[in-house]
């Protein structure tokens, strides 16, 4: 059974595969005006500054097991008021061989339990085109419901 906890210095470099891994899947036919090199080397960084981020609005845990990281998820509140907040998973990733496991479950679960924690009120995940068909399925198990769909138009 995977373990979920907050990231230690060990898991920079597991962190930083899968975080590259989590835009190939999803970001990296996406329009840019950086060439993918440069888009690659950003996205490095965006996770270095995620790992070492001591944010009260953001939290970063990780899944391990066998003592090694197999996936994790990133979290942010936002909108933080006296009346409001909501909060947003920004990325779930796991391991294709620790997939339907359990593992991305209890990550959720524990990243919900933390935005409770700070008295979020409404938790919002967003799926781009580039996630996985299954993904949809696996987070409306997870408890999410779908509020709207957003379509664009590309032309051929």
């Amino acid at each position: 059974m995977a373990k979920i906890r907050e990231p230690e210095e060990k898991d920079l470099m597991y962190f930083t595969r899968y975080a590259i891994e989590f835009f190939h899947h999803v970001y990296k036919d996406k329009p840019s005006d950086l060439t993918l090199d440069e888009r690659l080397l950003e996205r490095k960084y965006w996770a270095a500054d995620r790992f070492v981020a001591e944010k009260n609005d953001e939290k970063l845990l990780v899944a391990e097991v066998e003592g090694k990281v197999v996936g994790y998820i990133v979290g942010t509140i936002h909108g933080s008021t006296d009346e409001e907040s909501y909060g947003n998973v920004e990325e779930l990733f796991v391991d294709e061989f620790y997939r339907r496991e359990g593992v991305g479950t209890r990550l959720c679960c524990e990243l919900i339990q933390w935005m409770e924690a700070q008295g979020v009120t409404n938790i919002q995940m967003l799926f781009t085109s580039g996630h996985p068909r299954t993904a949809a399925a696996f987070i409306e198990s997870v408890g999410f419901t779908s509020v709207s769909t957003l379509y664009k138009f590309t032309k051929k």
